[in-house]
């Protein structure tokens, strides 16, 4: 074989390996991200912007399935929908994603030929699980499909076992007996009727349909399962000459073996076993319809693990998926049958009521309620079942829920409402500081909706880059000199004036608007030194800081190091800052990425220092230039003993480190001497300075003699 030759199987052998993903989505943004997510789990992604080229690269390209945004000019993502499904390949799983969760609206997706939807906003490192179990479904149909074909081909055939019945329902005749055995085989023998070879039950519906063979002459089929249920047969009857009645007999236990595992795939979590979203819904409205004829209240517990994603993120999706099948059996052991909230079981025969509904959401129902108390103690043992840590492979997590409540009818008088409030609870829950629980008030969809336009506004802002920095300057406690300066994101809406940091950075992390977000403040803060380049700030040092989320989503080196280039600068010009949180989340990849920018000359800064991990074995595992007590510590040092004394022993830490010292808050003359008495290097502070435009900052070094409290502004 050729070298040429050896390539195209290679290539082939891993097309068919990694499965081709057709992408649409009018959004350049929703297709970076999906794309990033799915090509990490080892799908093949081919991305388009609009419905016409989605229908050209899926009768180009043949995909394997068919990711599809609702919204998009000229030809929606429902005409792409129609078109798959009168192609000569209907059977390819669609995923459709939407903005809207009316009902209506949902209904039309799955007209249209949607497998499945996906809302939006969503959680990228989800999708690739989403569109796995599409996959798995659809091989799965496809199996059952072939599989009922074979069956009637064979049937047709050679069947497994074939004889001849008078119109007595005496057995006459032996055309065929099979050699397999199971429930297909009948206990032959000349002489025998049909109530000798079935069960009583079974033998009264064979006569049933043989007087109706032996009336009509039309073939009359029917089908039993053994008294276990593991088993099942198909008996046809087929009308012949002179009153006998030839029957067929198969066994079917495979198809239904695959039809039921259709069935669960379709109702219930593939990681936990517990019911899916569609299994719960559909409890849930019939909860709603007893509820309501009843007379009694329904519950709806929206269940968020606080800060699952981490876990994720750090020590993988095969960690997390144990955990989450630990905390399903905590959540189903924890709480009492009576309760009302019961383990995993068959759809048909019991009260669903916990449900996994993606990621790290669960959710319960509680049904005949009397009063608001009862809903108390169930979520009382929710949490208690929580409480203690988890263990897998000699590491132990600490896991906590946030957890939301939504009460019919108060709450609510239909499925959806109901959902999106016990949710809207959850988020409040969650605002409130993580593992706590709040009760649904109509309040709470003012600060929603609030926080969606909010979230609008800021996608809006960060297109026009309407976020502006702000740079508070760093002294030397020791010179009272500028030392270099710390750079703010500022957001003045043009309504709601100025936006604080606090609210719209978690916001950014939340929606993923933290890339865009982020990559802007490194190249601005970049384009601002190269301002400064020629005057008195050309020595200057400035600081980024940077963000969990950006750190995780992007490659936060390279785009330092490029844009540093891209603006003429020296490394040794930029500082970034972090957290301990931030650097622990995953040490191996922070170890990575610190060691290429300091390697390249960046500064680099602990922020916040104290208010996390605050050990000396973390800190030598970094190459880190200095330090940054958190203003916390700060704030009381001159009347607090405890704080002065923690400020005291982070700078005598930090020296036998190597490692500079800055304290963040300082606005009194009292707070300055202490530090620089303990020997702290530098300060930032109202004391000092406050944080200010670039041309105000150039302005404040032009100053012939800089000396504190002279500059407040």
């Amino acid at each position: 074989m050729t070298d040429r030759s050896a390539a195209r199987v290679a290539a082939v052998n891993k097309a068919k390996s990694e499965p081709l993903v057709l992408l649409a989505d009018d959004d350049p943004t929703v297709r970076l991200l999906a794309t990033r997510a799915l090509s990490a789990a080892g799908f093949r992604v081919h991305a388009v912007g609009d419905g016409a080229l989605a229908i050209t690269a899926f009768d180009q390209l043949q995909p394997d399935c068919v990711i599809v945004d609702v919204q998009m000019p000229e030809i929606d993502g429902l005409a792409v929908c129609r078109h798959v499904r009168q192609s000569d390949r209907p059977n390819v799983p669609i995923l459709v994603l939407t903005g809207q969760e009316d009902v209506e609206s949902l209904h039309r997706a799955y007209d249209a030929g949607a497998t499945d939807f996906v809302n939006k906003p969503m959680r990228w490192p989800v999708l690739p699980y989403r569109l796995q179990y599409l996959l798995r479904s659809a091989a799965l149909t496809d199996e059952l499909r072939i599989s009922r074909h074979r069956t009637q081909t064979l049937l047709d055939g050679m069947p497994d076992q074939m004889f001849v019945l008078d119109s007595r329902g005496m057995l006459i005749e032996e055309v065929n007996r099979s050699e397999t055995g199971g429930s297909a085989t009948f206990l032959l023998g000349s002489g025998r009727c049909i109530e000798d070879i079935l069960p009583p039950d079974v033998a009264r519906v064979a006569r049933e349909n043989l007087h109706v063979v032996l009336a009509t002459g039309q073939p009359q089929t029917f089908e039993f399962q053994t008294e276990s249920g593991r088993r099942s047969s198909e008996v046809r009857f087929l009308a012949q000459p002179s009153g006998k009645v030839l029957t067929i007999v198969r066994d079917v236990s495979q198809r239904y073996h695959a039809e039921e595992r259709i069935r669960h795939l379709a109702y219930f979590d593939g990681v936990t076993g517990l019911p899916n979203r569609q299994l719960f819904v559909r409890e849930l409205r019939r909860a709603m319809r007893q509820g309501k004829r009843q007379g009694r209240l329904v519950a709806v517990l929206y269940v968020d693990l606080d800060r699952f994603k981490r876990i994720n993120d750090t020590l993988g999706h095969s960690v997390g998926d144990a955990l989450l099948k630990s905390v399903a059996n905590r959540l189903a052991e924890g709480v009492r049958p009576t309760d009302y909230v019961a383990k995993a079981g068959d759809a048909d025969n019991m009260a669903v009521q916990l449900a996994r509904l993606g990621g790290d959401e669960f959710v319960a129902l509680l049904t005949d309620i009397g009063s608001h108390d009862q809903i108390g103690v169930v979520v009382d043992r929710i949490r208690t079942s929580l409480t203690a840590p988890f263990s897998y492979e000699g590491r132990q997590f600490v896991i906590t829920p946030s957890i939301g409540v939504a009460v019919y009818p108060a709450d609510g008088n239909d499925v959806e409402t109901l959902l999106m409030h016990a949710d809207t609870a959850m988020y409040q829950a969650k605002d409130a500081g993580r593992n706590t629980v709040r009760f649904y008030e109509k309040a709470m969809n003012a600060r929603a909706l609030d926080r969606l336009d909010l979230e609008d506004a800021l996608r809006i802002a960060i297109e026009k880059q309407e976020l502006r920095l702000f740079y508070q300057p760093k002294f030397s406690l020791e010179t009272e000199m500028v030392t270099g300066a710390e750079a703010l994101l500022r957001w003045q809406h043009p309504e709601r004036g100025w936006i604080s940091p606090a609210q719209f950075i978690p916001l950014a992390e939340e929606t993923g608007l933290i890339v865009p977000l982020g990559a802007w403040v490194i190249e601005e803060a970049c384009r601002t030194l190269r301002s400064w380049q020629n005057g008195p700030l050309a020595d200057l040092k400035v600081a980024i800081n940077l963000s969990a989320e950006q750190v995780a989503r992007t490659n936060v080196a390279e785009l330092v190091l490029q844009s540093l280039w891209r603006n003429g600068l020296r490394p040794q010009q930029l500082e970034l800052e972090m957290t301990e949180s931030l650097l622990m989340r995953d040490i191996d990849t922070a170890k990575a990425m610190l060691c290429t920018l300091k390697d390249a000359g960046v500064s680099l800064a602990i922020d916040d220092f104290g208010t996390g991990y605050s050990s000396l074995s973390y800190l030598r595992q970094f190459p880190l230039d200095s330090l940054k007590i958190d203003r916390s510590f700060v704030l009381n040092l001159h009347n607090d003993p405890d704080d002065a004394a923690i400020c005291a022993a982070i700078i005598a830490m930090a020296k036998k480190l190597g490692l500079k010292t800055v304290a963040e808050g300082i606005e009194l003359e009292q707070q300055r001497q202490f530090l620089r008495a303990a020997g702290c290097d530098e300060g930032q502070g109202y004391l000092f300075a406050r944080p200010m435009a670039a041309n105000d900052l150039q302005e404040l070094l032009q100053m012939p003699r800089l000396r504190r409290g002279t500059h407040d502004e």
